[in-house]
């Protein structure tokens, strides 16, 4: 069910944000660190049970020692992935600068909309270094084939129809495909955790998702001379979880046990999936919300797409019954997750002073 990637890694030499400033262990589980399990989905919808219980398995054994892993067989056809990256292309490229600015993410009291690369050095500390352009839109039901109502999380900004034709149309259909995806996750996620198969889907009504898209320039001029590598600093996710689409530019690094950074090199056909901060804390951190960066380093553009799945605003995270014991005891406060949400993001997108 499990196989692995092996890469080379380097010596861990900084952090940035992020929720951690270190990769601790809640419960020690043999096995190496050193790799990044890919995981086979193929019987994630099979009739058998048990087969469903092996893949929640694999899934669960990465989420509890790394954080971080591969899925392959996950359903999304890889043309919608590839025409994702076709609408990410126009979006960063066939929209003036001054367009891309009328959907600045600044004027969104969501923060959803167009985030442009952000070289001041005289920026304050408690901004977050953003060395990429990247735009992103929030939750909306039409995208969602288990949506139980019709309202949004907040209108995103969308680039106009004349601008950019067909834009949402097209990446829309993306959209919907991996939200399918995700649902099915959260799945088995429940199995993996000795949870009815369906607990998550009460905290999942209305989700808290974010469909971004990444532009990472093969480098980056900045103010005085000279030029540095795109990409954005060691950080955690804070929603639940993210299923991140690559191309062939190696930049991102996921930050193991052991204090080293592991390439999490692109493979096609296979989305690199994630442990975010909420779903971290709702296990009492039996899941591992791992550091991780970006650094392009290929003399190429770079672009990538995550995708973010969180719970409802309003769902109340405490700690799941089985995620904690005498030995391990709960080790944060119960909050709603948009209480978390909205804490997070004035940090990650602080307003100009």
């Amino acid at each position: 069910m499990t196989d692995y990637l092996r890469s080379d890694v380097d010596e861990h030499s900084h952090i940035g944000v992020g929720k951690k400033g270190k990769v601790d262990t809640v419960t020690e589980i043999p096995g190496s660190f050193g790799k990044i399990p890919v995981v086979d989905l193929s019987n994630m919808g099979s009739p058998s049970i048990e087969e469903r219980k092996a893949v929640a398995k694999a899934i669960c054994d990465a989420c509890t020692k790394v954080g971080f892993f591969y899925i392959k067989n996950h359903g999304v056809p890889q043309e919608l992935v590839d025409g994702a990256f076709v609408e990410a292309r126009r979006f960063f490229h066939e929209l003036s600068e001054d367009q891309k600015m009328e959907l600045v993410n600044s004027k969104n009291p969501n923060f959803y909309g167009y985030a442009p690369i952000r070289t001041d050095p005289m920026r304050s500390a408690r901004h977050m270094k953003h060395l990429f352009e990247s735009v992103n839109f929030g939750y909306e039901p039409q995208f969602d084939d288990a949506a139980v109502g019709t309202e949004d999380n907040g209108a995103s900004f969308w680039p106009k129809e004349e601008d950019l034709p067909d834009f949402k149309k097209n990446l829309g259909k993306y959209y919907r495909s991996v939200i399918d995806l995700s649902r099915n996750l959260l799945r088995m996620f429940a199995l993996g955790l000795d949870l009815d198969e369906d607990f998550f889907n009460q905290f999942y009504k209305r989700p808290a998702t974010l469909l971004k898209m990444n532009h990472y320039p093969k480098s980056i001029p900045i103010n005085g001379g000279g030029a540095k590598e795109a990409g954005i600093e060691a950080h955690t996710d804070l929603q639940g979880f993210t299923i991140l689409a690559q191309e062939d530019v190696k930049s991102l690094e996921v930050l193991l046990k052991d204090g080293q950074w592991v390439d999490a090199e692109p493979v096609r056909g296979a989305f690199v999936v994630n442990i975010g901060d909420s779903i971290a804390m709702w296990t009492n951190d039996l899941f591992k919300s791992t550091l991780h960066r970006v650094v392009n380093r290929e003399g190429r553009a770079r672009y990538s797409i995550p995708f973010c799945f969180g719970p409802d605003f309003d769902a109340v995270m405490e700690t799941l019954p089985s995620c904690a014991t005498a030995d391990r005891p709960a080790k944060y406060k119960t909050i709603t997750a948009g209480e978390y949400h909205r804490m997070r993001l004035n940090l990650i997108y602080p307003k100009d002073d």
